[in-house]
């Protein structure tokens, strides 16, 4: 055996991270336990084996509890993950007991648990289990399947997960954005008398269910940025983006909080303060400091970038989680000066709901407490200007 072939020892933190480029489906397999209960694991090495006879496989870790109580049971189901159920995939992979108590599923004709709103199921008694190395290979003779949902799955690809976006769906990403644009431009008066008057730059942001994206901008800061916000994607994960939280097409509270991931529940509690404060106030501030703000100009311009990979986007949300103490500061005293990242005002629809949040920033530094309200007030007047003015612009699009 030469050098070339000769076995070398493997890093196993490389070997993720290399095996980690290419992306996989996730799914959960599921039965019933010997007390009756539900039980399940999440996986990533479901894969087809056999057409003729009919055989999948998927690869457990040996020393999975859950598996070893699955083995008891004479038959389990694949289920296969939706692109929007990536919260039940993190409470099912999170330690914790009766975790299918706040998950819906009904039963199998086999009687194993079937997610509500998965792709697709597929029911399976035990044909082989083979060892290999750490994991075991269970190969799965099919018994029964259905497709339950014509909808994309969800998929795990360096260490993130996230959906595959085929042309149709981008195109009608694309449509809901021009809508929030042609809306945008129907307010450009109010925001560039605004951002005039202020000398800073004022920004019209417009939800696309996970993202919130800059969909109109006029810059009158006496430090303007070198290229324009326009189009820019900031993700709607904690603590940013809690104005557009709990409306329609936006996350609710828990799928919200769900985006933090595995975090200590002090953390989640402190997201849900923060959430109250913004809806208490009905504005939102974040303060910032100067080398934290350009890192964060940068991470968000990468976020943007539609080819990011995970890694980039963990980054991202790494520095957001980092300098979260800045988000709506529980004070803000009238003779204390602080340095303004952004505030933020909603803009409502006749029916009450957020179509577009208002934004200035580029704000002069350390400016104290009563002038950071006063702009907090002049952005709200805005908000309640080209609320009235998209009003009617809302109804002819809704056919009404």
């Amino acid at each position: 055996m030469d050098n070339a072939t000769a076995p070398r020892a493997i890093d196993p933190n490389r070997f993720r991270e290399v095996l980690g480029s290419y992306p996989t489906g996730v799914a959960v397999v599921t039965a019933m336990d010997a007390q009756g209960a539900p039980i399940g694991m999440v996986v990533g090495t479901f894969t087809s084996v056999s057409l003729e006879p009919p055989l999948v496989a998927f690869l457990p870790m040996k020393s999975s509890r859950t598996f070893d109580l699955m083995r008891k049971s004479p038959s389990f189901c694949i289920n296969v993950l939706a692109a929007d159920q990536e919260p039940i995939c993190r409470k099912l992979a999170a330690p914790g007991e009766n975790k299918f108590a706040s998950i819906p599923w009904h039963a199998s004709l086999a009687g194993n648990p079937v997610i509500d709103g998965v792709v697709s199921w597929i029911d399976c008694t035990y044909d082989n289990i083979i060892e290999a190395g750490d994991h075991y290979i269970v190969l799965g003779a099919v018994l029964d399947m259905n497709l339950e949902r014509n909808t994309t799955p969800l998929l795990f690809f360096q260490r993130g997960y996230g959906g595959f976006s085929t042309g149709p769906l981008v195109a009608a990403a694309e449509r809901d954005t021009l809508q929030a644009v042609g809306l945008a431009e129907a307010a450009r008066e109010e925001i560039e008398t605004l951002a005039a008057r202020l000398s800073a730059e004022c920004a019209l942001l417009a939800s696309t269910g996970r993202d919130s994206v800059y969909v109109a901008v006029a810059n009158y800061s006496l430090n303007r940025r070198g290229s324009s916000r326009l189009g820019f994607h900031v993700p709607i994960v904690p603590p940013m983006g809690a104005l557009f939280v709990g409306q329609p097409g936006s996350p609710d509270d828990e799928t919200w909080l769900s985006r933090l991931g595995r975090c200590d529940e002090s953390v989640r509690e402190a997201a849900r303060e923060r959430l109250a404060r913004v809806r208490e106030r009905g504005w939102s501030i974040c303060l910032c400091n100067g080398h934290e703000k350009a890192d964060l100009e940068e991470g968000i311009e990468l976020y943007t970038n539609p080819h990011r990979t995970p890694e980039q986007e963990r980054r991202l949300l790494a520095l957001v989680q980092a300098t979260s103490a800045l988000h709506e500061p529980a004070e803000i005293l009238d003779d204390q000066r602080y340095d303004v990242l952004h505030i933020s005002a909603p803009v409502h629809d006749a029916d009450g709901q957020v179509a577009l949040v208002v934004r200035l920033s580029e704000l002069p530094r350390g400016m104290d407490g009563r002038l950071i309200r006063d702009c907090a007030k002049r952005l709200q007047e805005t908000a309640a200007a080209i609320g009235r003015r998209i009003t009617p612009l809302r109804r002819k699009a809704a056919g009404g």
